[in-house]
Parts: C-alpha cells; sequence; structure tokens
C-alpha cells in the first residue's frame, strides 16, 4: 500500500496499472528497463498507444511546471524519433502509433497543449515508419481515467495523511477562541460527567478529535476530492440517521448505544465505499465524527 506520488518510480507503477486497467491486459504492453534500458517508453498498446510517465518536482509554479513538461517531452521525443528508431522499430513490429502520451500528475497551462500540437506536426513531418499520419502528443493526468483511478484508490494505493495531531495546548488555545461555537457541547458534558475536572478533561478530548478531523477533511478535499465526496457521504448519512432516531424514538433509547450503533455502521460504510484508508485515520474520521455531532446537534441529549 504507497502513495502514488512518494516518487518518479511509484507513479510510473501506478499508471501502468491505470493503463493496464483501461487496455486490457490482452492490449497492454510493458516495457521493462532492467535489462536494455525502455527505449524511452514505458508502455504502450496494441492499438497504437504509447506512455511515457512523469512526475514533476514541484506543480505549485505553473510557468515552471510547464517549462519541466515540455523538456521532458522534448528529450523523450528524441529517443522516440531519433536515438531509438531501430529499437522501436524492432519493438513495435506492424503497430502503427498514433497517440505518444505523457502520464503526469498536473496539466494546468494551455501553453502546453499549444507546445504538443505543434511538436506533433513535427514528428508527422519526419516520415518514421511506426508514426502514424494523424500522430498527436497529449497530456493525461489521473482525472482522464477516473473508474481506474477509483478503483485503484480502493483496491491497491493507501491513503496517506501527513499532518500533526492536535496537542492539548493547542486544543486549550482553539477552546478559548470558540466558546460561543461551543455551547451546544456544554450543555451535554454535564450529563456524561458530573465532576468539574473530568468535564473540562472530557472537552479538551472531544476538540481535540474534532480539529484532528477537520484537518483530515480538509487533507481530502484538497487532495482526494471524489474520497472526499464518498466520505462525506457516508457521514451526512449517518448523521441523518442519528437526528431521525432521537426524534421518533427519544423516550426508549440511550445515546451512547445510539452513537455506539450508528460509528459502526458509519465505519462499515467507508471501508465498503473506500478500502485504502488506514486504521489510524478511520478511527480519526469515527472520533471525530463523534466530537462534531456533540458541538453542532441542537438536540439535548
Amino acid at each position: 500500500m504507497l502513495n502514488p506520488q512518494n516518487s518518479p518510480k511509484d507513479w510510473e507503477n501506478y499508471f501502468k496499472n491505470i493503463v493496464r486497467l483501461h487496455y486490457l491486459p490482452a492490449n497492454y504492453r510493458d516495457v521493462p528497463d532492467k535489462h536494455v534500458g525502455d527505449f524511452g517508453i514505458e508502455c504502450y498498446t496494441l492499438s497504437g498507444h504509447v506512455f511515457q510517465c512523469y512526475l514533476p518536482e514541484q506543480v505549485s509554479d505553473v510557468k515552471k511546471l510547464v517549462d519541466s513538461q515540455r523538456n521532458k517531452i522534448n528529450k523523450d521525443i528524441k529517443k522516440f524519433t531519433e536515438t531509438n528508431v531501430l529499437e522501436l522499430r524492432k519493438l513495435f513490429g506492424e503497430i502503427i502509433i498514433s497517440r505518444w502520451i505523457l502520464a503526469t500528475s498536473a496539466n494546468d497551462s494551455a501553453a502546453l497543449a499549444q507546445f504538443c500540437a505543434q511538436k506533433s506536426i513535427e514528428v508527422r513531418e519526419l516520415g518514421i515508419s511506426y508514426v502514424s499520419h494523424d500522430f498527436e502528443i497529449l497530456v493525461h493526468t489521473e482525472s482522464e481515467y477516473p473508474k481506474e483511478v477509483g478503483f485503484l484508490r480502493k483496491e491497491t494505493y493507501q491513503l496517506n495523511f501527513n499532518f500533526n495531531s492536535t496537542t492539548t495546548e493547542g486544543a486549550v488555545c482553539w477552546i478559548d477562541e470558540n466558546t460561543e461555537f461551543l455551547s451546544k457541547l456544554d450543555m451535554k458534558l454535564p450529563k456524561i460527567k458530573h465532576e468539574s475536572d473530568r468535564i473540562l478533561e472530557i472537552r479538551t478530548f472531544i476538540i481535540q478529535k474534532y480539529l484532528d478531523y477537520q484537518n483530515l477533511m480538509d487533507l481530502l478535499r484538497l487532495e482526494w476530492s471524489d474520497i472526499y465526496s464518498t466520505v462525506f457521504n457516508c457521514i451526512q448519512h449517518r448523521e441523518n440517521s442519528l437526528i431521525g432516531r432521537f426524534i421518533l424514538d427519544s423516550d426508549n433509547i440511550l445515546p451512547g448505544d445510539v452513537i455506539k450503533e450508528e460509528m459502526l455502521k458509519l465505519h462499515d460504510n467507508i471501508l465498503e465505499e473506500v478500502k485504502s484508508f488506514k486504521g489510524t485515520d478511520l478511527e480519526k474520521i469515527k472520533w471525530g465524527v463523534i466530537a462534531d455531532w456533540l458541538i453542532r446537534c441542537p438536540l439535548d441529549f
């Protein structure tokens, strides 16, 4: 289980898996590089699509990103059209290549599309035997393959979240700045514990869990938006169920038992939809949801 953007090799393996799933194994041909090199390509398909993987060092500066991607395309298209022509003729046989695809993690500039269009014309004009008359250089990210990416994230690639857990001191500072926001929680805590020192301890614990949960969900929203939507929908479904149970059966149920039941269901719902969660991160979500409900829910339980 890994993060596909940990290293260029991880990215290459990840995107090869995407290509293999998209075109199916019978139409996919890998080009291993351990013996005589890969001739400047990672893999290709029997339908004539070549893939070269590239993980940029940074994506925040778009100009630097585009410059690095242009340099990568220039370097590897030279291998494709000059350096390795004889080897590629042997490799492709009678297959005609119509698409050369840079498989990268970001595609943020129309200037790169213009560059690819002009470079495609140059390659077509070389008259290479394995290059089709409609040859094009394309830039693809994982967003072009939502089904394949969704499958891999559930089955193979584990989500990694790097952030520091909230300290007791950090929780206390946050509490001091958000006393009005915590009014509903303060109403409920005396029903959990009567001793004032234990109430303060539980309050701080709940806030720590709440803040860790918010940090994790923020990272999900920014880096894994599709998975964020799935998790958010699971949480909303369980919250609606929780509120409905308190409204309909308020005289016959114990709040703690209901929350435990809903947390078990939430755990199962999320794992059913997203198998790539680490257990510790799933625990953060479960505790964070409990804290969030205690803080926000207007019901007096």
